[in-house]
């Protein structure tokens, strides 16, 4: 039974050996060790890597600087700009040469494009890490308290914001276009049903916004859609397995005979109640008995291999997405890893290095000249739809907890408005699932284009939409009523800047009285402190900034300021 992760890269390495060829070329078992690897090809490789890299950051900061454009759908923009739909580095003849490969057991001599090859391997290694990391944070950044401490507004839009894109999608594609099959209108939905955590909360900062009551509700609802979206893309996938669509053409299908749908969802459940019992009571004692033991330089490694672990039982055994059993693993470690060590440490590294070359190598892949007038005009529909089901289901939400009478309060409309707009930008969890519908051949390469051409406009669309709905509570006085206080401290060149707010972080968790989150946005990190309404954010080029009430801010500041002079006196008092 074949991985999704393994028909991802398969399916890639297939896509990318057509640009230079018309059929699939196959490389014996053992072509590759048995003849090395030419330090030209390591050089190159070295290279591409590098221009990728610092093309798609500088360009995507340029975009956010220049149109303040979201990080994320500048780096897609930038991976765009670098491949096939305009420079198309992969056919400079720097990287175009031809990569000869002797195999000793055969005698026989394999030719390949040095590009294919490279590219083949960054998206192996990004499909193993990348995929992988960004599922385990979510998982780790998602608080099951918080969730359930949100409301019925945040609890329900998190509900139809997951299902009305998979619904209305569904149904203007299938109808709308006849020659559309069901499956793929379907996914298409799948695709769209999730909202991205990290877009929202960068842009709500950016605007200074999140004491509204609708930003504190899309940090929850854009965890409960991610969740049903991933679950939901499991069911569908057992689905296809099962055969419940019929033959289709093209689909991937890992088992030898179709399943039944009893079969299947047995499995399904048995397999997704075993990982929540090992990750229950084991991932947490594992994680506390390495910090018992003083082994917590272990815990990244570590939690690594029990995320993989995760990721391929979840895939292998319990026929679920293996992006579930990755989430449920970032999950459970957070129980026993309250102070966040493991997460400081993956979070920047896969933030500042992984992403932006995962989302670069998505923008590369995709070729935008292939796209007709007709094409576009299905980008257009799916623009207006996946932009109307957020806030149509935003404003459900809103209206259902203004009938059961919710404690925060009645819903405006503008303030259910401004929590739509900012559930319209998808992101991760959405690129993720188009590449695995388009692994397993639901999605055409025409429709994964028309997909990631939808998410970029998304993120696109939300900003713009945010930007004129806080323009009208602004006009009409609707914030009013709420003084939210910022103060910067500034940089620190001695203590560091960066060890500070890790001191003040830990001074707030260990005082249990607070339920905090840390979240990596666009260059900054954020603690969120639910308990005292502050938010604490680490900018490099500015400092640390503190933002909410003012007089729990003082408090703050001054329970820091006391630890730091107990432990400097505890120093003086005993230099030995």
């Amino acid at each position: 039974m074949f991985s999704c992760l393994s028909r991802v890269v398969v399916l890639s390495l297939f896509t990318v050996s057509l640009w230079a060829h018309e059929g699939v070329w196959s490389i014996s078992p053992g072509v590759l060790g048995a003849s090395g690897i030419d330090a030209s090809f390591v050089a190159n490789a070295a290279l591409f890597i590098a221009m990728l890299i610092l093309w798609v950051v500088c360009i995507a900061q340029l975009l956010k600087l220049l149109f303040n454009l979201p990080i994320i759908a500048g780096q897609i923009i930038a991976g765009l700009l670098l491949g096939p739909s305009c420079i198309n580095i992969a056919r400079w003849p720097l990287f175009f040469t031809p990569l000869r490969l002797f195999d000793h057991a055969s005698g026989h001599t394999y030719q390949v494009v040095s590009s294919d090859l490279l590219i083949f391997c960054l998206v192996l290694f990004s499909s193993i890490f990348t995929i992988s990391y960004l599922m385990w944070i979510a998982g780790h950044e998602t608080d099951i308290e918080d969730i359930l401490k949100v409301g019925w507004a945040a609890t329900l839009a998190g509900l139809f914001g997951a299902v009305l894109p998979i619904v209305m999608t569904a149904l203007v594609m299938y109808y709308g276009f006849p020659d559309e099959e069901i499956t793929q209108a379907l996914g298409l939905g799948l695709i769209f049903s999730a909202t991205s955590v990290s877009i929202p909360v960068a842009m709500l900062f950016s605007y200074n916004k999140m004491h509204l009551k609708s930003s504190k509700a899309t940090l929850g609802a854009a965890i409960i859609d991610d969740i049903l979206a991933v679950v939901l893309l499991s069911l569908f996938l057992i689905l296809l397995q099962s055969g419940t669509f019929g033959e289709i053409a093209g689909l991937v299908v890992e088992s030898a005979h179709q399943i039944t749908i009893g079969e299947a969802l047995i499995w399904m459940i048995g397999s997704f109640v075993l990982l929540l019992l090992i990750g229950y009571f084991g991932i947490p004692a594992i994680v506390k008995m390495l910090k018992k033991y003083h082994y917590s330089h272990l815990l990244v490694p570590v939690a690594t291999g029990i995320m993989l672990l995760y990721f391929a039982f979840a895939e292998k055994i319990g026929g679920l997405a293996g992006i579930t059993g990755a989430y449920f693993a970032g999950l459970f470690h957070r129980m026993g890893d309250k102070r966040h060590r493991a997460e400081k440490v993956i979070s920047p590294f896969v933030n500042f290095v992984l992403l932006p070359l995962f989302l670069g190598l998505i923008g590369f892949s995709v070729d935008l000249k292939v796209l007709s007038g007709h094409q576009w005009l299905i980008v257009a529909v799916l623009l207006i739809v996946s932009i109307v089901s957020k806030l149509l289901g935003c404003y459900l939400a809103a209206g259902a907890s203004n009938l059961i009478g919710e404690r925060s309060g009645k819903w405006s409309f503008i303030e259910a408005y401004l929590f739509g707009s900012s559930m319209v930008a998808r992101g991760e969890v959405g690129l993720v699932i188009a590449t695995i519908l388009y692994s397993w051949r639901v999605l055409s390469t025409e429709y994964y284009t028309i997909a990631l051409v939808v998410i970029v406009l998304t993120t696109i669309a939300s900003p713009i939409m945010l930007g004129i709905g806080f323009a009208y509570l602004t006009r009409t006085e609707e914030g009013e009523g709420y003084e939210e206080y910022t103060l910067n401290i500034g940089l620190f060149n001695v203590i560091g800047t960066l060890r500070l707010f890790d001191i003040i972080g830990g001074r707030i968790e260990a005082n249990n009285r607070f339920n905090t989150s840390i979240r990596i946005s666009e260059g900054r990190k954020i603690i969120n402190i639910e308990g005292l309404n502050i938010q604490i954010i680490l900018c490099p080029e500015r400092g640390i900034l503190f933002r909410g009430d003012r007089d729990n801010i003082g408090e703050l500041l001054h329970e820091v300021q006391e630890a730091i002079h107990h432990e400097v006196d505890r120093i003086v008092m005993h230099p030995e």
